[in-house]
């Protein structure tokens, strides 16, 4: 065994290190948190007043631009009123030059027929102003009209009578109906010095697809010759 007093081991412990450096560590770190927190309010309340100044330029931007497109739109829609209006003036004028032109060619054909008339150039009978129109609401029918005259200056009256006849179609095959298949039974007879009108309404059979009415005059006497016209069918 060992000989001489027994050493007993000396046992250390950590000495307690100092807390001052710890607290100012902390109260820096709470500071720099502060001032961090303090500065993003604010920049937080500057942006959003600036974000707020923004919106309100906006909006009052759009405003103005909605004020300008309701004042293009009325100006568009006051232009195209007076386009409209433009429009209707024109036709207007087109509608009465026309009816006016109408009107200058009828009088000159009068006055070419009343010339005609004292003349004395042509002795035969003739056929003009044939007109034939459908009646309003009535299937069928048709009105017809014409002017028989003589190219004589004298007196000599003229007597005698007119045949109708209509040149059609059935069924494809060419046909000719006399005045009795077409509604008119009283004969159509002639008695004038210068000329005389003629008006009627007649009426097409069923089935029947009409290209014109033949006028055919016959005078009596030898003073002036039979007469004939032929009337094309209007379209439609």
């Amino acid at each position: 065994m060992p000989s001489g007093p027994i050493k007993t081991p000396k046992i250390v412990q950590p000495g307690r290190r100092p807390l001052l450096p710890w607290l100012l560590g902390l109260a820096l770190l709470a500071g720099v948190a502060w001032l961090a927190y303090d500065r993003g309010q604010q920049n937080a309340g500057y942006f959003a007043e600036a974000s707020q100044s923004r919106i309100a330029a906006l909006e009052q931007r759009v405003s103005e631009l909605q004020q300008s497109l309701e004042n293009e739109r009325e100006l568009a829609a006051r232009y195209q009123r007076a386009s409209q209006i433009d429009k209707a003036a024109v036709a207007t004028v087109r509608e009465e030059l026309g009816r006016l032109q109408s009107e200058r060619a009828a009088l000159r054909k009068r006055v070419a027929f009343l010339e005609s008339l004292i003349s004395g150039k042509v002795t035969a009978l003739e056929v003009s102003e044939a007109k034939l129109t459908p009646r309003e609401g009535k299937d069928r029918q048709y009105a017809f009209s014409f002017l028989v005259s003589k190219r004589d200056k004298g007196n000599d009256r003229v007597t005698g009578r007119i045949r109708l006849a209509l040149e059609g179609e059935r069924d494809g095959k060419k046909i000719t109906l006399k005045e009795e298949k077409l509604g008119l039974k009283d004969p159509i007879k002639m008695g004038f010095k210068h000329y005389q009108r003629f008006e009627g309404v007649l009426t097409l059979p069923e089935g029947i697809r009409p290209r014109a009415l033949v006028v055919k005059g016959r005078p009596e006497g030898k003073r002036f010759k039979p007469f004939e016209r032929r009337i094309e069918w209007p379209a439609g």
